[in-house]
């Protein structure tokens, strides 16, 4: 009889507090971790997203930059926070690879609630457009007969541009270098500023081809860039490597469902936005859905194809 009266107080406070969070959330502003640097990929979409979803919930949704190892700072942070809504964070596909290569301080899968999934990176393999390199093969086989000259940036070790480079580099026999910086838009400038040879990060990409900077040599995505048909993916050129590589929003684990029920909406409504399409247009963003449930299933997915690959990049973490 006790143990049914306790159950039965404890239901009704809870019920209480779902109810009273239902209501008021959310009162104040919304802190939204982008776990990038300021004028990247991530950040342009993530603070679009933030101003119209923003105008969704009625309050203001701040960005907040912490960048630094591969997202991994960022949602160390959230972590931390308490699950009310008032803190939420990006995931970008980096981080289901990188937990297999060194230790973090949380379980992408245990210790965050999936929200929304929002878009797909572009996976884009670049030149300086006076390379002498026109096209992917080219470069593959310079690499080939000029092992170690190659320097080839990305967004940070650990991240799915790094695992791609040195998957291939397993695959095709080819030594290059990596060299990792702090986000997309320092590789840009490295590779602009002739610091490296190749720049593996969709960053600011689309700007510097257009004008003939850059040379788009090819993708490891699933399909061509819309803006780029006549760019081919590495499985198209036969080199049997494809990579997933997501953005999406989390809060910290234990999220209430009427909260994450307020913040998918009000993310939703954003990307169905002809403001939001553009500004992802221009970004050559595309822009992939999944509600919280379906990102939870394929952070599991990614998580356990992402493995198995690291490992046998021999980029696995060492007990």
């Amino acid at each position: 009889m006790k143990r049914e009266l306790f159950w039965s107080i404890f239901l009704t406070i809870m019920l209480a507090i779902t109810s009273s969070v239902s209501a008021e959330y959310p009162d104040k502003p919304i802190n939204c971790i982008v776990n990038f640097e300021a004028g990247g990929t991530t950040d342009i979409a993530a603070r679009s997203m933030a101003d119209l979803a923003s105008k969704n919930l009625g309050q203001p949704m701040v960005v907040i930059n912490k960048a630094g190892g591969t997202g991994s700072v960022g949602l160390a942070s959230v972590k931390k926070e308490k699950p009310d809504g008032y803190n939420i964070v990006t995931v970008a596909g980096g981080i289901f690879i990188s937990q297999h290569m060194r230790q973090l301080p949380f379980d992408i899968l245990k210790d965050f609630t999936p929200i929304i999934q929002f878009a797909e990176y572009p996976t884009p393999v670049l030149v300086r457009d006076d390379s002498p390199w026109k096209t992917f093969r080219e470069l593959v086989e310079y690499a080939k007969t000029n092992p170690g000259k190659i320097r080839y940036g990305t967004s940070g070790s650990g991240s799915i541009f790094h695992l791609a480079m040195e998957t291939f580099a397993l695959q095709e026999g080819i030594k290059w270098t990596h060299i990792p910086f702090k986000g997309g838009h320092p590789a840009t400038m490295a590779i602009l500023g002739g610091h490296i040879e190749v720049m593996v990060t969709p960053t600011d990409f689309k700007a510097f081809v257009r004008p003939g900077q850059l040379r788009f040599l090819s993708s490891f995505g699933q399909s061509r860039l819309p803006s780029f048909p006549e760019i081919p993916t590495w499985k198209e050129l036969g080199y049997n490597i494809e990579m997933i590589h997501p953005a999406g929003w989390l809060g910290p684990k234990g999220l209430p469902k009427v909260v994450v029920d307020k913040l998918h909406g009000a993310f939703k409504e954003a990307i169905e936005n002809p403001e939001f399409k553009r500004v992802m247009k221009d970004l050559e963003f595309p822009i992939i859905y999944r509600n919280p449930e379906d990102l939870a299933r394929q952070m599991k997915e990614l998580t356990d194809y992402y493995r198995k690959l690291v490992k046998q990049a021999g980029l696995d973490k060492k007990e």
